[in-house]
């Protein structure tokens, strides 16, 4: 890597941007990384997921040391999740009236509690909710626990308040509790695909929260001179992160309002968009 470099920090988002559509990271984006990280750069990977997640979906890629941000900026850990060093919650009768309000609109509420070094576990009330719902309780059984009344269940740290769904009255239900929440939580719904079927999921936040935030938490000195990094991002809840750092590249695969923010826009994460950026970057 070329010293002129002004970049200290590679802050990048996993599903959409890093991996590709199956989940699995190019040849070439690993050799970026590690050629990035080898010249001196942090590398922070930045997900919607929980840090149990993304060190699952980690595992088999011969990544090099990351830190993580996890469930979508309300939580920072060091290198392995060997310690918690940012924690946003949501404030307790804040995040039971979200669920009560999701409960009101037909929409079963998935609450995600933060626990570490515990794995952390997700709570389901008695709904079974959309289809895409379904699919998620399923296939992470043995991380969910289903309460009778969720909204009275004692539930430690709650970092975030989500519904999932693909069909239009969920689409339209979702759309009047953000407005509802909108100026008392950091919110928004966005794409997700789950098992190679798409469909959306809505969440709520502690106000302040988001990847950018949380890259500040965990780096201080990031946060006081943001030119000293770079930010890859294709979602609604990379769009700070992106507009904030010194260098903030949307993937050829990202939403609209991602590209405006950003400075450049490189390929789609299925055409090694993060490793053709970095490449030039480094020459």
């Amino acid at each position: 890597m070329s010293t002129a470099t002004p970049y200290r920090y590679l802050l990048a988002d996993l599903d959409g941007t890093l991996l590709d559509s199956l989940g699995g990271l190019s040849p070439r984006n690993n050799r970026a990384l590690h050629r990035a990280v080898a010249g001196g750069m942090q590398l922070v990977l930045a997900s919607g997921r929980t840090y149990l997640s993304l060190l699952k979906v980690t595992a088999p890629l011969s990544l090099p040391p990351f830190h993580i941000i996890a469930n979508g900026g309300a939580v920072g850990l060091s290198p392995g999740a060997e310690e918690v060093r940012y924690l946003n919650p949501l404030p307790e009768a804040l995040w039971r009236e979200i669920a009560e309000a999701l409960e009101a609109e037909g929409l079963a509420p998935v609450v995600f509690g933060h626990r570490h070094p515990e794995p952390p576990l997700f709570h389901v009330g008695p709904l079974d909710g959309d289809p895409h719902h379904a699919s998620y309780v399923s296939r992470n059984s043995h991380l969910c626990r289903r309460h009778g009344d969720l909204k009275a269940a004692g539930i430690p740290e709650v970092v975030e308040v989500a519904a999932l769904g693909r069909e239009p009255a969920f689409v339209a239900a979702s759309e009047r509790v953000l407005r509802r929440f909108g100026g008392r939580t950091r919110c928004h719904s966005m794409e997700l695909s789950l098992h190679g079927a798409w469909g959306k999921v809505t969440e709520f936040f502690a106000p302040g929260t988001s990847k950018w935030r949380a890259m500040g938490g965990l780096f201080p000195d990031a946060a006081a001179h943001p030119e000293t990094v770079i930010a890859f991002g294709d979602e609604a809840n990379d769009l700070e992160m992106i507009r904030e750092a010194g260098l903030g590249i949307a993937m050829g695969n990202a939403i609209e309002a991602v590209k405006a923010a950003a400075d450049r826009v490189t390929s789609t994460n299925r055409q090694d968009g993060v490793a053709e950026a970095l490449e030039r970057i480094l020459e």
